[in-house]
């Protein structure tokens, strides 16, 4: 079922999700994209609807909106003994603030993420982000942008409420490892592909917040960010206090990624 709004019932709390980016009225990765909520799907035991047929879903609804930048929401509500009932929402792109690329944002440590590790799969994009929307709360009164999450059980930082989190440090890309229960982000191995291509090593290790406060550059990672540079941790200056050359280098490639990809569809 294709939706005009973002309304969903209470089957929602326990159902999955999958954001996905338009640009110019393709969707980047989708395939991707899919395969996620595939996993999604089967890991919390929603039944998944034929693929073929809700990617056709998928497509359509992004054509009969009529935008080319969109951002196109998939959610899958549990029904008993069927496959899921999908949702399918496709709206303009909330595009940060130009000036959140040109200084940065600043974010927060909070003490652990929403939920252990332990109990969901980070292969899982469930739609219950009340721990999240919480979250979210706490970053406004701390007056930051966003919150960023600690491994209970590691005190590793991990994420931020609906990104990824990475730094540059002695010129390689340093992301936490997924076995630390965040989410591996369609973006952040698109920034990983882009890292490659600038000749810049990349690290999955986890990072402590000392880690964290010593390195040269931040950034978060997600679909509708890309990449977006973080100047500030808890109040600390990260680097020179101002968006870095490599994270400025890395959403130039990654945007380039995008573009070649949008070429080959199109040709």
């Amino acid at each position: 079922m294709i939706l005009a709004d973002a309304r969903l019932d209470a089957r929602a709390s326990h159902g999955c999700f999958e954001t996905m980016r338009a640009y110019q009225g393709i969707i980047f990765r989708l395939d991707d994209h899919l395969d996620r909520l595939t996993a999604s799907a089967q890991y919390l035991g929603t039944g998944m609807p034929n693929r073929r047929r809700l990617r056709r879903q998928v497509v359509d609804a992004l054509a009969s909106s009529g935008l080319q930048d969109a951002i196109v929401r998939v959610a899958l509500l549990p029904r008993s003994h069927l496959p899921a009932d999908p949702s399918i929402v496709v709206q303009p792109v909330p595009w940060p603030p130009a000036i959140a690329y040109r200084q940065g944002i600043a974010l927060a440590v909070v003490p652990a993420r929403p939920c252990p590790v332990s109990v969901i799969d980070p292969r899982a994009k469930y739609s219950a982000r009340l721990g999240s929307v919480l979250t979210v709360i706490d970053a406004q009164v701390r007056r930051v942008d966003e919150a960023l999450f600690l491994d209970p059980q590691t005190g590793s930082v991990t994420e931020s409420t609906a990104s990824n989190f990475g730094i540059i440090k002695h010129g390689s890309v340093k992301t936490p490892p997924c076995w630390l229960g965040l989410l591996a982000g369609i973006t952040r191995q698109v920034i990983e592909e882009a890292a490659g291509r600038l000749g810049l090593a990349v690290e999955e290790i986890p990072l402590t917040r000392h880690d964290v406060y010593n390195a040269e550059e931040a950034f978060l990672s997600s679909t509708i960010k890309e990449v977006m540079p973080v100047t500030r941790i808890d109040g600390r200056h990260i680097g020179t206090g101002r968006p870095g050359p490599v994270t400025k280098r890395l959403r130039q490639a990654f945007q380039a990624i995008v573009q070649e990809e949008l070429a080959e569809v199109t040709h």
